[in-house]
């Protein structure tokens, strides 16, 4: 599966240079709040990558890594509204003020939209043993014995947790969360038998499913992914069901229009662009532009969509 479009990933780590001409121009700088090789972070340099060419200015990644983004996103929100400083963050950014009680940022009031980015493809896998062949046996096995059935994720209180959150209250089914610090341990604990499924990224099951160690039942996203055309959606099953985590830029509050107009004319030119798209997909991501506008009405939104999960489903975090 993943080696059809692995070979693409190669060129993601191409660092961000400039022209001489620029060498005394203010960078643009990309806080990522995630470690450097990671998902975000390479599709992070991807767009630094196609901005720095787009604007004729210098565009950086930073790595501000820790406490699920929140660090990263901190580091923004108190940066100099002038335009040079943006957060290349997720849904989970959303999330994260319901969940750490000393987030000191707040969505609605310390960031200024800049644009919607990408999709960030999840899936649902269960070991190669596992008797079930498709979700819906999955979700027959967990109504015919309530509670045996388990499943990881990289984390209470990640996407990937309410992702499957929100299966169980879509399918009436009870499946119980065994959360792991990462995605790797996740996927390894399912291909090892230690729990029934795992909700992990594409890249992450990918290479293990083409080892016949683990077999992907459905991807999260409400649209099958062009990597794995095969592969059905929990929609088709659940229908109305979507759990991607999006991926956007923003700058700090009260950042002017005109500060950030140069990124946001090329935005949209930057991620049309065939190669990145390809690339994004070899990331198991999918390029989704959308304007500050859109993205300024979609935040409340999915932001309350996700609370309102949290309360029916009555999830509890740990400080």
């Amino acid at each position: 599966m993943f080696h059809r479009v692995a070979g693409l990933a190669a060129a993601v780590f191409i660092a961000v240079t400039s022209p001489a001409t620029q060498a005394q121009t203010t960078p643009v700088k990309i806080v990522v709040g995630f470690s450097p090789g990671g998902g975000v972070d390479t599709l992070a340099r991807l767009v630094a990558q196609g901005l720095a060419q787009a604007i004729d200015r210098p565009v950086v990644v930073e790595n501000r890594a820790g406490a699920g983004g929140t660090i990263a996103a901190d580091v923004v929100a108190r940066a100099e509204p002038d335009g040079a400083t943006l957060l290349l963050a997720d849904t989970s950014l959303l999330l994260a003020p319901h969940i750490y009680p000393k987030v000191n940022y707040r969505m609605s009031s310390s960031f200024t939209p800049v644009a919607m980015v990408g999709d960030a493809g999840l899936a649902l896998a269960v070991p190669a043993s596992s008797p079930a062949g498709t979700l819906s046996d999955l979700l027959a096995m967990a109504r015919k014995e309530p509670g045996r059935y388990t499943y990881a994720s990289v984390g209470v209180g990640s996407m990937h947790h309410l992702g499957g959150e929100l299966i169980k209250a879509m399918a009436n089914v009870d499946l119980v969360h065994v959360p792991y610090k990462g995605g790797s341990p996740a996927v390894q604990a399912v291909a090892s038998d230690q729990v029934s499924a795992a909700i992990s990224s594409l890249p992450a099951v990918i290479p293990q499913a083409d080892a016949g160690r683990i077999r992907i039942l459905a991807v999260l996203g409400a649209s099958r992914f062009p990597g794995l055309p095969e592969v059905p959606t929990v929609a088709e099953t659940l229908p109305g069901f979507d759990a991607t985590p999006a991926i956007f830029l923003l700058a700090p509050a009260k950042t002017p229009a005109a500060a950030l107009e140069k990124v946001a004319q090329a935005l949209p030119k930057v991620l049309a662009e065939p190669k990145l798209q390809e690339a994004f997909i070899a990331q198991g991501s999918l390029v989704r532009y959308q304007p500050a506008d859109a993205l300024a009405a979609w935040l409340p939104a999915q932001e309350q969509r996700w609370v309102d999960l949290i309360s029916r489903a009555k999830l509890t975090f740990a400080p």
